[in-house]
């Protein structure tokens, strides 16, 4: 029957997972306590999870086929009923998978089964030791569960009806109130007893008492492993305004106005900021496919109206100059670095003959025309001290 498999996902008695030959898990069956039938691509069976015991038998009373597996534990008579299908469903195949689904949603009605139940994984049936498994050895097509597919709105119904039971369980009640506490003291060094002595007062609400040790219990271990990642509800606002109170109609107007043109003028900035990472993220893919940087292409590949990038232009230049290294540091961009840039040779000051030497190189009228760009300190420090003597 599980021949179709050459490996399979196993689950040991200590809750590890491993992905093993289904050879080796024949051979040792009692080291596993679950095997998955049903994969990440494909359902290979449909699996029901019984836990009432007065249920085992309901399939019989419905009508529904033999199961090709029914595994039963020692400890409570729970059970895992699998009907073995013939053919895979790939859930590649939508209209399949929700063929698939309908049947199962209706046989879970029907037989009273976990709806709740993930339908992958199932009780390891070789484990002798752990089961107790009734074998049909009979394989079914899908086609053979279609006459027990329910009406939409019976399913629906039902579904609606066990969400309505299960919100009014105590446990579910106790359980929801209990860790909305939790969460807000989970830091406490007094947690367990805390959360006991809440338990023991919201227990009070109900005509019938519970026993609420197990929720209790994993409310704290949860609260505890989590302590550092809850996070108190942030009661500030994103512009940090306070409540408008006590004004009269046009101050409130004036200020509402005030708080409206300060949040209009960051959304801008916001906007700004944005559209001015994007265009160097472009400058970058540009220049690394060696591709002319155009305002055209920068729009292009920014998906921005070439009109906004124009606006840009300024700041394009700015971002040029540094990625070429004529303007040395990221400050000088902020500053206006365009009008501090001026020219100066890629050669030493004293290979510059042409200009006569270092102070016609400096005083040069055509300095600014004829040269690369630098920083303008030198020259400035020059003709600062010249000024300053004369």
């Amino acid at each position: 029957m599980i021949s179709r498999f050459n490996k399979i996902r196993t689950y040991t008695i200590h809750g590890h997972m491993n992905i093993l030959p289904i050879k080796y898990v024949c051979q040792k069956p009692h080291k596993y306590a679950q095997i998955q039938l049903n994969t990440e691509t494909h359902f290979n069976a449909i699996i029901m999870d019984i836990d009432d015991e007065d249920l085992l038998a309901e399939w019989n009373a419905v009508g529904l086929p033999v199961p090709t597996i029914q595994t039963l534990n020692h400890a409570n008579n729970k059970a895992h009923l699998i009907w073995l299908l013939k053919v895979p469903v790939s859930k590649r195949n939508k209209k399949a998978v929700q063929y698939y689904r309908d049947i199962v949603r209706s046989i879970q009605i029907l037989i009273g089964a976990d709806r709740n139940y993930q339908n992958h994984q199932t009780k390891n049936f070789l484990n002798t030791s752990f089961f107790r498994t009734i074998y049909n050895d009979y394989a079914y097509d899908l086609g053979e569960f279609r006459q027990f597919i329910l009406p939409s709105s019976t399913v629906v119904e039902e579904i609606n009806r066990e969400d309505i039971e299960r919100s009014k369980s105590r446990h579910i009640t106790l359980f929801n109130q209990l860790r909305q506490y939790g969460y807000k003291i989970a830091k406490n060094k007094n947690l367990y007893d805390l959360l006991k002595a809440k338990a023991e007062s919201l227990n009070e609400q109900f005509d019938i008492p519970i026993k609420p040790n197990s929720i209790i219990k994993s409310v704290c271990e949860f609260c505890y492993e989590n302590r550092n990642n809850f996070k108190a509800k942030s009661t500030s606002k994103t512009m940090g305004f306070a409540r408008i109170l006590n004004l009269s109609n046009d101050k409130f107007i004036k200020e509402v106005a005030k708080r409206q043109s300060k949040a209009a003028k960051r959304t801008t900035q916001l906007k700004v900021a944005r559209t001015v990472r994007t265009i160097k993220v472009a400058i970058d893919h540009l220049r690394r496919k060696k591709l002319k940087i155009t305002q055209s292409a920068i729009a292009k590949f920014t998906k921005r109206s070439l009109s906004t990038i124009k606006r840009y232009a300024a700041l394009i230049r700015k971002i040029l100059m540094k990625k070429n290294g004529l303007i040395r540091s990221i400050r000088v961009i902020a500053s206006g670095g365009e009008e501090r840039a001026i020219p100066i040779p890629l050669r030493g000051i004293a290979e510059c003959s042409e200009y006569g030497g270092r102070q016609n190189y400096l005083s040069a009228p055509t300095l600014y025309n004829k040269l690369p760009y630098r920083l303008n300190l030198e020259y400035n420090l020059y003709h600062s001290r010249k000024n300053f003597n004369e």
